[in-house]
């Protein structure tokens, strides 16, 4: 394992500029690698939807562990950015409280440093004319 940006890579050194990193470089430097190994192939882990059924394994787990306690939450809080964090906990739990009329709070946490729920930009994708 190698941080990102690192030396190792032409992307990586391009960005080294960027000492925090980004998910970006690190995507473009594990990219980068995987396409120069014959035997390696790249498949990336946030944003799409297989990831989301992956991340769903989390929350299966976090709900047999509240089971084993006994428990059952309140409120389920997770992290969002592209999505695949906050959904994959969240769904199991949700699945409860649809089937079986559990109630449950969800809370979405988003990083001050890059809020896209709370403070993002939103570009209209059609334009409304107002009546009148």
């Amino acid at each position: 394992m190698h941080r990102s940006p690192s030396e190792l890579t032409e992307s990586g050194r391009a960005q080294s500029k960027h000492t925090t990193g980004s998910l970006g470089i690190a995507i473009s430097e594990a990219v980068e690698v995987a396409a120069q190994a014959p035997d390696t192939n790249y498949s990336l882990g946030s944003v799409l939807n297989h990831v989301l059924l992956h991340q769903t394994v989390i929350g299966q787990e976090a709900l047999a562990q509240m089971e084993m306690a006994g428990e059952y939450p309140d409120t389920v809080v997770a992290c969002v950015g592209g999505g695949s964090n906050f959904g994959g906990l969240a769904f199991p739990f949700l699945r409860r409280v649809l089937r079986d009329g559990v109630q449950t709070r969800f809370i979405a946490a988003e990083p001050a440093a890059c809020p896209t729920l709370t403070r993002g930009r939103v570009t209209p994708t059609t334009s409304a004319t107002p009546p009148g």
